[in-house]
């Protein structure tokens, strides 16, 4: 569910491996688009009070379904996440059929802190910003699910034509310059999807961190170079951050 940058190369590469995916978009000018990859593709649009599109007919007959929305919180930050997912999941528990879920969720369901603590997959979630409570509320929805459930948090998403120094590049007083970096390539994402999907791992929570844990400061210097872009200038008074590790990946 949500077939964009991270829920497209993920169905293309099940497609190869020989699984029957269905996917779904918001907007109908991608469904030839995803029909010309190989998906059988749906119009379904999550709202906060009902599902716009043909929800019943995307899950018939779904064994799992992998749950990768954008919360939208940037844009709408009194958005109802949490009564979003609570109404998918829902849906889903009407569906006999799907016995796993994966919900691809984030690290920001961390706080920051100046001592620049480790949260690991047994380290309880603590955001008490706006956003963060919201993130971890709909992470709590699955809690209401009856199919088995596996809560992926990757880190900043990286990959193709996708990295972070791109906006950042040029810019001055960026904060938090000896705070550690917690980023995700994509395709090392999609490898641990998949490795869930068939059984090769088998958590109800995963972080899904995979690059080295290098200073900001250090990584975006490296990385501007690498792009041959003006490098970002730091404010050395601020400092604060998060190191996400992995008990299990």
């Amino acid at each position: 569910m949500g077939c964009g940058w991270l829920g497209k190369p993920l169905a293309v590469s099940l497609i190869e491996k020989g699984a029957k995916v269905k996917g779904t978009t918001t907007r109908i000018e991608k469904l030839d688009d995803l029909r010309d990859a190989g998906i059988d593709p749906y119009m379904v649009d999550l709202q906060e009070t009902f599902i716009d599109g043909g929800i019943d007919d995307f899950l018939e007959g779904l064994g799992i379904i992998v749950i990768n929305i954008p919360p939208g919180l940037r844009a709408n930050p009194e958005s109802d996440y949490a009564g979003r997912i609570q109404l998918l999941v829902k849906n889903c528990n009407a569906h006999d059929s799907i016995k796993q879920l994966i919900y691809i969720s984030t690290t920001a369901v961390f706080e920051e802190t100046a001592d620049i603590p480790n949260y690991n997959e047994s380290s309880p979630a603590n955001a008490t910003d706006k956003k963060g409570k919201k993130l971890i509320a709909g992470e709590q929805m699955l809690n209401h699910a009856m199919a088995s459930t596996t809560v992926i948090r990757p880190g900043g998403l990286i990959g193709g034509d996708r990295h972070p120094v791109k906006y950042l590049a040029g810019k001055k007083n960026i904060a938090n310059p000896d705070a550690p970096i917690n980023l995700t390539d994509r395709e090392y994402l999609i490898d641990v999807i998949e490795k869930v999907i068939h059984g090769d791992i088998q958590q109800p929570l995963l972080h899904a961190i995979s690059e080295k844990h290098e200073t900001r400061r250090s990584y975006y210097d490296q990385k501007a170079a690498e792009f041959n872009l003006e490098a970002p200038e730091f404010d050395e008074r601020k400092n604060m951050g998060k190191r996400i590790v992995s008990e299990i990946l």
